[in-house]
């Protein structure tokens, strides 16, 4: 489920309050219709909702899957971008990387958006799919890959 945090915390001495930090949690099933729409799960978008913002899908750098991010995510990574080295290479190569590939996603009235064929095939989604929450994010992914990376992840988790 998606939750807003239930109390303030300070960040670097600035105060956040409960009611503006927005996170996505538990997983939910799903599938892509012959039109290529897939509805979001109705707990994320009670978040989106909530968060008042609008989102951005991109192809993860990590995983053969999609990451959908809140606008001020995308904003803090821009920025992050702005504060290192304007020449750099490894920096330009990061923010083609993110930024070239990022769409503005658009949730029709039942909570769907429309997937790209670009997309689908880097995520390999066919018909089933999985959504993981991953808490300031969420990632979309064919359902099996998913479900292989959720039991993969708790075996190489470890407590300290």
């Amino acid at each position: 489920y998606s939750y807003p945090i239930l109390f303030t915390i300070s960040i670097n001495s600035h105060i956040i309050p409960w009611n503006t930090m927005i996170i996505f949690l538990s997983s939910f099933e799903g599938t892509i219709d012959s039109k290529n729409r897939i509805s979001i799960p109705s707990p994320f978008r009670a978040t989106i909702q909530q968060s008042k913002e609008k989102i951005y899908l991109f192809r993860s750098l990590k995983y053969s899957c999609l990451e959908v991010h809140l606008a001020s995510k995308i904003n803090a990574l821009i920025k992050s971008f702005d504060e290192k080295d304007f020449f750099s290479k490894k920096n330009d190569h990061f923010k083609t990387a993110i930024l070239s590939d990022l769409e503005e996603i658009s949730i029709d009235k039942d909570g769907r958006f429309t997937l790209r064929d670009p997309h689908k095939i880097f995520s390999k989604i066919k018909k089933d799919l999985i959504f993981i929450g991953k808490g300031n994010h969420f990632e979309i992914w064919q359902k099996h890959l998913g479900d292989l990376h959720k039991i993969n992840s708790r075996k190489k988790f470890k407590w300290q």
